[in-house]
């Protein structure tokens, strides 16, 4: 069977990850694979926004199955223009039109993001979350040289549109002040973001934010290190429709506290504790500051039994039987 995919790997975030590994696996199980529009293609998986609506329609022209996967929607606080907003989501709504299956990554992302942009009918489809290579995220490897005399705390992202990233950075920086009378607390803060956004907590001049860098996207190859090297990982993203991270940090037994938004309760259950804020996804969250402090505190008290919790939930999150499952979909549009 030969599967296309709207485009290769390059690049950042996680929907380009997912077709690396994907294609990847597909490829291992003798499949062929292109990247892009390729009209000799068995069956094709459209994913996120990625597609033009000239390709599909192409594809569909010529009679060839697609596999649309959904996670995301564009929310109003990434961009002040609620007509730009709409757009984008109209635009995501019409390459779903083309879809002959469609795929969601969690519950949230089918119930409360998608089915507010159709008016409280969202398309039909099967939920199926994400997972990772299992062996590169695991829970014993290569870390990167750190103090050992300090707890490191790491917040690492693709940080989203200078729009949300501010808010995030605000968060992040209310947080590093609170630990400032710590000695034995450091933070890392890692990912694409903007010039303003490092330039900005620099300009907080936080002695306790040891390693800075918001110009570079995180190479995939390196994630699993920085995981491994952290004692926590602090996960600010809000309203995600499947978060990659906190599957990464389940696999590398990395404890982790974020927000109670999106799709986190879904897939840490009670691996992780997950501070107060608001979840109407109409606005940005309003964050508990003192509720995410405290449970950074509470965790990292009890580093060893929120490492044995998040990995117990590795079971929920296999590479295998997830792709499996697209694979076996994507098997039965080609047969159809």
């Amino acid at each position: 069977m030969k599967i296309g995919f709207s485009a290769d790997f390059d690049g950042p975030g996680g929907a380009r990850s997912w077709i690396k590994t994907f294609s990847n696996y597909c490829k291992h199980k003798g499949h062929d694979i292109s990247y892009g529009l390729d009209l000799n293609v068995d069956v094709f998986c459209s994913v996120a926004n990625i597609s033009t609506v000239s390709d599909l329609k192409q594809l569909k022209e010529r009679g060839i199955k697609i596999l649309q996967r959904l996670g995301a929607i564009y929310l109003y606080y990434d961009h002040p223009s609620k007509v730009l907003i709409d757009r984008k989501n109209d635009l995501l709504k019409e390459l779903t039109s083309y879809a002959d299956a469609i795929v969601y990554q969690s519950k949230f992302s089918k119930e409360i993001l998608f089915r507010s942009i159709y008016n409280g009918k969202e398309p039909d489809g099967d939920i199926i979350y994400n997972s990772t290579d299992a062996s590169a995220f695991s829970r014993y490897g290569y870390k990167f040289s750190r103090s050992q005399d300090k707890i490191l705390i790491l917040a690492i992202a693709h940080w989203g549109t200078p729009h949300t990233s501010a808010k995030l950075i605000e968060i992040f920086l209310n947080i590093a002040k609170r630990f400032q009378g710590i000695d034995d607390v450091e933070f890392w803060v890692l990912g694409r973001a903007t010039s303003q956004d490092e330039m900005f907590i620099k300009n907080a001049n936080l002695s306790n934010i040891s390693v800075i860098n918001l110009t570079t996207p995180i190479d995939y190859n390196l994630m699993p290190y920085y995981l491994r090297t952290a004692d926590l990982v602090l996960h600010l993203k809000a309203n995600e429709g499947c978060s990659n991270l906190v599957i990464e940090c389940i696999h590398t037994a990395t404890p982790l506290v974020g927000l109670n938004t999106g799709s986190l309760p879904e897939l840490v259950g009670d691996a992780a504790l997950l501070a107060e804020c608001t979840t109407d996804i109409e606005g940005f969250p309003d964050v508990n500051i003192d509720n995410l402090f405290n449970n950074i505190v509470i965790t990292l008290i009890k580093r060893d039994y929120y490492q044995e919790k998040m990995h117990d939930r590795t079971k929920f999150f296999t590479l295998e039987e997830t792709y499996e499952k697209y694979l076996n979909k994507l098997k039965k549009l080609c047969e159809s």
